[in-house]
C-alpha cells in the first residue's frame, strides 16, 4: 500500500514547495535592494528641511573619485575592453558627476511625508520618493532606517549609498559609500543649518 500518493501528502508537499519558492523570491528581492529593509517613516519625527551650508573643514572632497583607473583587468575582461572603459571614463568619475551632493556647497531640502526635494548649489534639483524607482541608469531605493534617511542607487557594477543623518537641529551629516571600479570609497559631507540668502 502506497501512502505517498494520498491527497493529504500531496497537499503537504505542495505547501512545502510553495514555501520554498516564496523564500527564494524573498531572498532575490532583498538582494536587489542590497539587503536594505527601509521604512516609509522615521523611528522618531525627523525633518531634514531647510537651508544647509557645507562645513568645508569637516567634509571630504570628491576629488578622490576623479580620474581613477581600475586596478588591473577584471575576470573575462580583455585589454581592449579595459581601454574602452578608460576612454569612457571610470565609474568613480561618473559617480562624482552624477551625485550632486558630492560637490554641493549648499543644499535646500524640502521634505514631505513620502518624498524629498533637494536643490544643490552648484548642481541641479533632485526629487527622491520613498520606495524603489528608476532614475535614468539607476535603480533608486529610498526610505528610513531608524532616524536616518538612506538612498541607495545601483546600476551595473556601481552602487552609491547616501545616508542623511540629522546630528542635531543645526547639523546634517551625509555619508556616501561608493562602490565602483572594484573599489569602495566612503566620504562624509557635513552641512550646518544656514539662513536664507538676502
Amino acid at each position: 500500500m502506497l501512502i505517498n500518493n494520498t491527497p493529504a501528502l500531496k497537499v503537504q508537499h505542495l505547501h512545502h514547495l510553495i514555501g520554498r519558492i516564496v523564500g527564494v523570491i524573498g531572498v532575490l528581492i532583498m538582494g536587489a535592494c542590497g539587503g536594505l529593509n527601509l521604512e516609509t517613516t522615521p523611528g522618531q519625527p525627523t525633518n531634514l528641511s531647510g537651508l544647509w551650508q557645507l562645513d568645508v573643514d569637516a567634509s571630504d572632497s570628491s576629488e578622490g573619485l576623479k580620474n581613477r583607473p581600475s586596478r588591473g583587468l577584471g575576470r573575462n575582461q580583455s585589454v581592449r575592453e579595459e581601454i574602452q572603459r578608460i576612454s569612457r571614463g571610470s565609474g568613480l568619475a561618473f559617480i562624482a558627476q552624477d551625485f550632486q551632493v558630492l560637490k554641493a556647497k549648499r543644499l535646500k531640502i524640502e521634505q514631505g511625508s513620502d518624498s524629498m526635494g533637494v536643490q544643490h548649489w552648484p548642481g541641479v534639483y533632485r526629487d527622491v520618493t520613498w520606495g524603489e524607482r528608476e532614475r535614468g541608469l539607476w535603480t533608486v531605493y529610498a526610505g528610513w532606517e531608524q532616524n536616518d534617511l538612506l538612498i541607495q542607487s545601483t546600476t551595473k557594477d556601481m552602487r552609491v549609498l547616501e545616508r542623511y543623518q540629522l546630528i542635531n537641529n543645526g547639523q546634517l551629516r551625509v555619508l556616501i559609500t561608493v562602490k565602483a571600479d572594484g573599489e569602495t570609497k566612503e566620504l562624509q559631507r557635513l552641512f550646518r543649518r544656514g539662513r536664507s540668502p538676502r
